[in-house]
């Protein structure tokens, strides 16, 4: 890929075509948007002339606000980035973009039931139903996550945590 920053690295005559439709442009506003002519924007689209790398860069930032996928590749086929054309923020160097909310109790809850209904070949009312009544019951009795964890758990892990290695 060719990123001299005087040259595009690839042809943009589909991504100006598609660039003038979403901005909602004539072929004549589209090359008066960028300083050209009617005939100079129709040989952009047909591939049969290239705009400048700056042409292009002008383009990515008319287009930006209406589609911003168009105006990332439009950008990259001029060798820049959108940050650069100060179109997105990009985070200081080791900070972390923020993590995306948990999904809600409710359906991680109803992801458990599928799974276990799956697992048991019976239906999702039954584990739902089943579940209930065991929290129901362990919440009266007053036992924490953690016991009714340590409860459940399979024998085979709870011989294994309780035999010890010979010294």
């Amino acid at each position: 890929m060719n990123t001299d920053p005087w040259h595009l690295n690839r042809p943009v005559g589909e991504l100006m075509a598609r660039a003038r439709i979403v901005m909602g442009f004539t072929q004549q506003t589209f090359g008066d948007a960028l300083g050209s002519s009617k005939r100079t924007a129709h040989r952009w689209e047909s591939g049969k002339a290239w705009p400048s790398v700056s042409q292009v860069r002008q383009l990515a930032a008319l287009v930006f606000p209406r589609d911003p996928g168009l105006a990332g590749r439009l950008a990259a086929a001029a060798s820049i980035t959108l940050a650069e054309l100060g179109l997105v923020e990009v985070p200081a160097p080791g900070t972390m973009p923020p993590a995306p909310p948990p999904p809600p109790p409710r359906l991680v809850v109803h992801a458990v039931v599928c799974v276990a209904a799956d697992e048991l070949a019976v239906a999702p009312d039954t584990v739902r139903r089943a579940l209930y009544a065991a929290f129901k019951c362990a919440r009266e009795l007053r036992l924490s996550v953690e016991d009714v964890e340590k409860a459940l758990e399979p024998e085979t892990q709870k011989k294994a945590a309780t035999v010890r290695a010979p010294r």
